[in-house]
């Protein structure tokens, strides 16, 4: 199975360098990441039998956008939501402590004295997900996420991967 994992187009959130979870502000894409999104969409070429998306508007709309091109089935699955970053959520990152942000981009956070989630709930609902997707008859499956997410995927299967850098409308292409 090709799992296509896409991260959603940008936000104003994204552009101010806010942390931006599955709690707080869910905003959808602005004109420059609509943009990012239809260009990728043409850049695809790997047509998906599904589209599972995140319930969070940003992902929604990318996966619309991106459904224009392949006319598949829309699914809308929790558990590749972003992590809740519980009262951090859309605080601009300058504002948090470094340590949160440097232990976030290294898999060591755990959001729950904030409110939020650790990195082993999210690891778990992740994995449980992609790991029932492997019990499916689809051959070419994509994914519309987040980067937490994403990065993750790469912790959990990185033998699996043909990948870039997690930036907005990115594609990583997951093989099982």
């Amino acid at each position: 199975m090709k799992l296509i994992v896409i991260r959603h187009g940008e936000t104003d959130l994204n552009k101010e360098n806010r942390l931006q979870g599955s709690e707080g502000v869910n905003l959808p894409l602005n004109a420059a990441g609509q943009t990012m999104v239809e260009q990728l969409s043409k850049d695809l070429l790997i047509s998906p039998e599904v589209i599972y998306a995140s319930p969070l508007v940003r992902t929604q709309e990318t996966a619309q956008i991106l459904n224009k091109r392949f006319q598949v089935p829309i699914v809308t699955v929790p558990e590749i939501r972003e992590r809740n970053f519980g009262t951090l959520s859309d605080k601009p990152r300058c504002e948090v402590d470094q340590q949160i942000i440097l232990d976030d981009l290294e898999g060591h956070y755990d959001y729950r004295p904030y409110g939020g989630e650790s990195v082993e709930e999210v690891t778990k609902r992740v994995r449980e997900f992609v790991e029932s997707l492997k019990t499916k008859k689809e051959s070419s499956v994509m994914l519309v996420t987040h980067r937490g997410v994403i990065r993750i995927l790469y912790d959990l299967y990185p033998n699996n991967v043909i990948g870039a850098n997690i930036v907005p409308a990115s594609k990583h292409i997951f093989e099982f």
